[in-house]
C-alpha cells in the first residue's frame, strides 16, 4: 500500500479527531498518579505482546467437540466495520457479497445462512440481526461449531456460530477506537468504546460502537429472451445511493454472591437508520415496450432491537452448579418508500407507496444444571422454554389504491418453543474423548391475519449428537475426530404465512413472493471426520471430511397462477451435500530454518451438492460454492514497532439449475486485504488496512427455459476497494 492510497485520511477534520484522541491520551496519562522516577532509554523499543494463540490452540486441541474459537486479535486484526467481515477469512466459511459493503450470505459446510444457527451470548440471535450490522469492536470472542451441541440446539444443519458479547476482566479497562472508513471518494467515520471496573464484589463493562454508512451503487441490468410474442433485449440503468447510521451498546454487571455464585444482567441495545434514493431507466431494444419500466424513488426505514438478559449461577454441592436464565427482547422495524413511474420525459404516470411496520417481542427461560463426577467426567440437562409474538402491518398503494385487499395487510404470529437436552461429556481413556447428547425440541406456530384467515402449524425433533475425539498413541499432537448429529431446520414464519408480495411488473425473472403454510422442517443427518495435527509455535494441519443427507430439502419454485408468476418455497425431496476442507497455519522457519519469522495460514473447501428433484448437469444447491481458498500471512518486524499482513480470497461459484427450467449463475471472486499496525507508544496504535484491493465486478445471472417461454436476467454492479485507518488508545 502506498501513502497515496491513504491520501483520502489525511484531509483535516480526520487529522483533527485523530488528534484529539491523542490529546485525550496525554491528559489521561497527565493526570496519573506520578510514580517513582525511571530511567529514559534513548529509542523505545517494539512493545512486548503476550501471545494468547497457543493457549487456543491447546483448548481446541483438548476439546472433545468440533470447535473453533475467534479471540480479540483475530476480531481486530484488519479493522474490519462488521462480525462478518471477520468470518469471510474462517476456514470451512463463504461469504458471499462485497468486504465493507453491506449485505452478503454466509454458509457453511457449503449451506446457506438459513442452515447455519446464529446465537448470541449462547441465545438465539434476536429476529432481522444481521452480522453485517454487528460491530467487532463489542465482541470478546466468536465460537465456531461445525457440529453441534444440544445444549447450543440442533437447529444447525450447516453449524453454530456464537457470538459472545465483551465480559469484564476484573480489572480496569478503557478503550478507545476512532477511525474512518473510505470507498468510492467518501468518507465514512467509525467509533467505538469501552469502559469496565471492579469494587469488591461488583464488576462491570460497558461497550459500545457506532458507525455511519453510506453507498452509492450503480446497476446494469440484461434481459433477453423470446416467447409467443417474438424476442425481447432490454438494457436497464439503475443508480441508488444510501446513507445512514448502525450503533449498538451492550452493558454488563455481575455481582457476585460468594464462591463460584453471581448474578450476571447482559443487556443488549443497537439500531439502524437509513434513507436512500435512487433511479432505474429502460431502454427497450428489441420487442415490444413494457409499463411502468421507468421509475424514481426513496425509500427510508429504522430498526430498534433491545434485549435483557438475567443470568444466575449456584453451587449447589462441590459438584453441582446450577444455571438458571430468563431474557427478553424486543424488536421493532419500519420502513417506507415512494415510487414514481415515469414516462421517457419524467413525467410521473402511477404513483406507489409501500410501507411495513414489525414488532416482535419475545420471552425466554432455562435452566442447565451440570454434575461433574471427576475432573474428566461431566453430565449436563437442562431445559429451555420461549413465547413469541410477531406483528407485521403493510400497505401497497398504487395511485391510493390498495393492492393487498385479497391477500391480507396485518399479519400476528405467536411461536412456541419447548425444548429439553441431556449430554455426557467424558474422557473414558487416557486418549479417548467422548461426547453424547439428546435433545427434544418442539416449535409451535399459530397465524392469523385481517381477513379472519389463520393457520396452526406445530413440529417436534429428537436430535441424538455424537463426538469423540482419539488421540493416536505413539504420538503427542495427532488426533482424530468423529461427529455423528441428527439436525433440522425451522422454517421462518415468514415462509408459513400464505400473504403474497406482488410485483409491479411481473415477469418470469421478477415474480410474486408467497409463503407456504404447508412447508415441513428440513431434516438432516450428518457425518464429519477430521484428522488434526498439531505444530510447536501454534502450527496447525487439519483435514476434514463431511457429508450432510437432508430431507425435504426447501427448495424456491417459481410457477404461473392464475395469470401470474408466484416464486413461493416447497419442499422438494431429499439433497446430498459433502466436502472436503483443509485448514493450516506455521511459522516460515518451521519449513526451512533461518527463514523470517513469517506466520503463514491457509484453508480449502471444496464441496459437492446434488438434489434429487432437479435434473442435472449442475443440480446443486443453490447458496453452495464449489470451492474457497483463502491463504495468508503475518509478519511482526524486529527492528520498529511495525506488523503486517495480508490475504487473498478465491470463491468458484459457476451455474446451478434451480428446477426443471430455472438456473441462476454468480461470477467467481477475488479478494485481497492487508493491514499494517503501528505501535505509536505503549498504549497507542495505529491501524491502516485495505480491502477488496482488486475491486472486481460483481455479476449476477438467472434464467428460465420454458415449452413456450425463456429469459434470461444479468445483473452487472460495479465494486471498491475500501480503506480503513483507524486510532486506539487504551487508558
Amino acid at each position: 500500500m502506498t501513502i497515496m492510497m491513504f491520501s483520502p485520511f489525511l484531509r483535516p477534520p480526520v487529522l483533527a479527531a485523530m488528534v484529539l484522541c491523542s490529546a485525550a491520551q496525554a491528559h489521561a496519562a497527565a493526570a496519573a498518579p506520578a510514580g517513582p522516577a525511571t530511567p529514559v532509554s534513548a529509542a523505545p523499543g517494539p512493545v512486548p505482546q503476550v501471545d494468547i494463540a497457543a493457549s487456543r490452540n491447546e483448548e481446541r486441541r483438548q476439546s472433545s467437540t468440533f470447535r473453533q474459537v475467534l479471540g480479540t486479535a483475530d476480531l481486530v486484526r484488519y479493522g474490519d466495520g462488521s462480525v462478518l467481515d471477520v468470518l469471510r477469512r474462517q476456514p470451512g466459511i463463504v461469504v458471499s457479497g462485497v468486504p465493507g459493503r453491506k449485505g452478503g450470505e454466509l454458509s457453511m459446510r457449503g449451506l446457506g445462512s438459513g442452515h447455519v444457527r446464529i446465537l448470541l451470548n449462547g441465545d438465539p440471535a434476536p429476529p432481522n440481526f444481521l452480522l453485517d450490522n454487528l460491530s467487532p469492536d463489542v465482541v470478546e470472542r466468536i465460537e465456531i461449531m461445525t457440529v453441534p451441541t444440544v445444549d447450543m440446539g440442533t437447529q444447525a444443519i450447516a453449524g453454530t456460530i456464537n457470538i459472545i458479547l465483551k465480559r469484564s476482566s476484573g480489572k480496569r479497562q478503557m478503550q478507545l477506537r476512532a477511525g474512518v472508513f473510505h470507498d468510492n471518494d467518501r468518507s465514512k467515520p467509525q467509533l467505538s468504546a469501552t469502559y469496565g471496573d471492579q469494587e469488591e464484589s461488583l464488576a462491570w463493562l460497558v461497550t459500545a460502537s457506532a458507525r455511519r454508512m453510506s453507498a452509492d451503487e450503480p446497476f446494469l441490468t440484461r434481459t433477453g429472451g423470446g416467447g409467443e410474442d417474438g424476442p425481447i433485449l432490454r438494457r436497464l440503468e439503475q443508480y441508488n445511493e444510501d446513507r445512514g447510521w448502525n450503533w449498538s451498546v451492550a452493558p454488563r454487571v455481575t455481582k457476585k454472591l460468594g464462591g463460584e455464585d453471581a448474578l450476571t444482567w447482559q443487556g443488549y441495545v443497537s439500531g439502524l437508520v437509513y434513507d436512500s434514493a435512487g433511479y432505474g431507466r429502460t431502454a427497450f431494444l428489441q420487442g415490444p415496450p413494457t409499463a411502468l419500466a421507468n421509475e424514481d424513488y426513496t425509500s427510508k426505514g429504522s430498526s430498534l432491537t433491545v434485549r435483557n438478559n438475567l443470568s444466575w449461577l449456584s453451587t449447589l454441592s462441590a459438584t453441582s452448579k446450577l444455571e438458571v436464565k430468563a431474557g427478553a427482547t424486543l424488536v421493532r422495524s419500519d420502513g417506507s418508500s415512494a415510487v414514481d413511474f415515469v414516462d421517457g420525459q419524467g413525467r410521473v404516470l402511477n404513483r406507489q407507496d409501500l410501507a411495513r411496520d414489525n414488532r416482535n417481542r419475545s420471552l425466554s427461560a432455562s435452566a442447565k444444571l451440570r454434575n461433574a463426577y471427576t475432573d474428566k467426567h461431566a453430565f449436563v440437562s437442562g431445559i429451555e422454554v420461549q413465547h413469541e409474538r410477531d406483528q407485521v402491518d403493510r400497505s401497497d398503494l398504487i395511485d391510493a389504491v390498495s393492492r393487498l385487499d385479497q391477500t391480507g395487510n396485518n399479519f400476528r404470529v405467536n411461536s412456541r418453543r419447548h425444548a429439553l437436552y441431556a449430554q455426557d461429556e467424558w474422557d473414558i481413556a487416557p486418549r479417548v474423548a467422548l461426547y453424547l447428547g439428546l435433545r427434544w425440541e418442539r416449535v409451535s406456530l399459530h397465524s392469523a391475519n385481517n381477513l379472519g384467515r389463520e393457520a396452526g402449524y406445530a413440529k417436534a425433533m429428537l436430535s441424538p449428537v455424537l463426538q469423540t475425539v482419539w488421540r493416536l498413541p505413539d504420538t503427542k499432537s495427532d488426533q482424530l475426530r468423529l461427529g455423528l448429529a441428527r439436525t433440522w431446520r425451522m422454517p421462518q414464519a415468514d415462509s408459513l404465512i400464505a400473504g403474497r408480495t406482488l410485483a409491479v411488473i411481473n415477469t418470469v425473472t421478477r415474480p410474486d413472493t408467497s409463503g407456504n403454510p404447508y412447508l415441513r422442517p428440513e431434516r438432516a443427518l450428518g457425518l464429519d471426520l477430521a484428522y488434526e495435527h498439531y505444530l510447536s509455535q501454534d502450527g496447525l494441519v487439519s483435514l476434514g471430511l463431511f457429508a450432510r443427507r437432508i430431507d425435504d430439502v426447501t427448495l424456491t419454485r417459481t410457477v404461473r397462477e392464475e395469470g401470474r408468476w408466484v416464486a413461493r418455497p416447497t419442499n422438494s425431496g431429499q439433497a446430498l451435500a459433502r466436502g472436503i476442507t483443509l485448514e493450516t497455519r506455521f511459522k516460515l522457519p518451521q519449513l526451512a530454518g533461518g527463514a523470517p519469522a513469517v506466520e503463514l495460514r491457509g484453508a480449502l473447501s471444496r464441496t459437492w451438492s446434488s438434489v434429487d428433484a432437479v435434473p442435472g448437469p449442475d443440480n446443486r444447491l443453490g447458496s453452495q460454492a464449489p470451492l474457497s481458498v483463502n491463504v495468508g500471512a503475518d509478519y511482526a518486524f524486529k527492528s520498529v514497532p511495525v506488523s503486517a499482513g495480508a490475504t487473498l480470497g478465491f470463491i468458484r461459484n459457476g451455474s446451478v439449475r434451480l428446477s426443471r427450467f430455472e438456473t441462476s449463475a454468480e461470477s467467481n471472486k477475488r479478494v485481497l486485504e492487508g493491514y499494517l499496525l503501528w505501535k505509536l507508544q505503549p498504549k497507542t496504535q495505529l491501524r491502516l488496512s485495505g480491502s477488496n484491493l482488486l475491486h472486481e465486478d460483481d455479476v449476477k445471472r438467472t434464467g428460465y427455459v420454458g415449452d413456450t417461454l425463456w429469459q434470461t436476467k444479468t445483473v452487472t454492479s460495479p465494486s471498491y476497494t475500501v480503506l480503513r485507518a483507524i486510532l486506539e488508545l487504551t487508558f
